[in-house]
């Protein structure tokens, strides 16, 4: 039998102890074998070396962002495929085994793999039900290829560094700016049906600074791509408020919970936008 092809795993982690186990307890669970991890972490000071080493994952120590830590992976990888994976999702069993079968069959250089969000508690409920409407609505109206839509997380290595892989400059966008380079250089893409799995943040505190982070990096975003991406987003955003309406008007606290969200991460995107632009004109 011909030799599978190998797929490195690339995993940024920042203080990512309390689901980085989950996350690699998927990996290892995966029905392909032919599979290498890479962990690039920006000097964790709680425990997630510690489990990344006890899954025998090799380990770069890097002060980093989430982009430039997956530019060190793909350096540092020799597999033909390459899968990014966040600390806090989980696979299903047959992800990478249908990634590699969609590039094999379909002569295609990236594949989309569907998220589902997961939250624990009740915020982390709302914000997961918000981002599963997103993707929704995304669907519905034929938005691929948008801002708003999900970019692809496997790709063949060859493919990736020949695009210039990611710019290791920006803190937001920086998948989606990588999708739409390889798009311009005609390398074709599908979706498998095996899902990813992502938890979102317990606390309301971690979700609003994760928004305030994202809003600060949009006027660079902005700035170094030349793509505005203001009004896909709340256009986008408006379109998921209608189709959660829709399947939820009878779940009052779902509704309420998502609302005030909404609200309150408008607010922090906004003044994180303000901030990011002054820094943005100050340079």
């Amino acid at each position: 039998m011909m030799e599978k092809p190998k797929v490195t795993i690339i995993i940024p982690t920042y203080n990512s102890d309390a689901t980085l186990t989950a996350c690699l307890t998927s990996v290892r669970n995966q029905s392909y074998s032919s599979i290498e991890i890479i962990i690039v972490d920006n000097f964790s000071d709680d425990a997630t070396v510690a489990i990344a080493t006890e899954f025998g994952t090799r380990v770069m120590r890097q002060r980093s962002t989430p982009a430039l830590a997956r530019n060190i992976g793909i350096a540092n990888s020799t597999s033909m495929y390459v899968l990014f994976l966040d600390s806090d999702q989980v696979l299903s069993t047959s992800v990478v085994w249908e990634c590699v079968e969609k590039c094999e069959r379909q002569k295609v250089g990236m594949v989309r793999v569907p998220e589902a969000f997961v939250g624990k508690s009740f915020w982390a409920s709302c914000s997961a039900s918000w981002k599963n409407f997103y993707g929704k609505a995304g669907q519905k109206n034929g938005e691929n290829g948008n801002i708003s839509a999900g970019e692809p997380r496997f790709f063949i290595r060859e493919q990736l560094v020949r695009a210039g892989m990611l710019n290791s400059g920006l803190f937001w966008g920086e998948d989606h700016d990588l999708h739409q380079r390889m798009r311009r250089a005609g390398i074709r893409e599908t979706c498998c049906e095996s899902r990813l799995y992502h938890y979102e943040p317990e606390t309301i505190r971690e979700i609003l600074f994760k928004t305030l982070h994202y809003g600060s990096s949009m006027p660079d975003y902005t700035r170094r791509t030349g793509q505005r991406v203001m009004w896909p987003l709340t256009r986008h955003s408006l379109l998921t408020f209608r189709e959660l309406f829709k399947e939820n008007r009878k779940r009052l606290s779902t509704m309420i919970g998502c609302t005030v969200l909404l609200c309150l991460k408008t607010y922090f995107m906004a003044f994180g936008i303000i901030m990011g632009s002054l820094t943005v004109n100050y340079k």
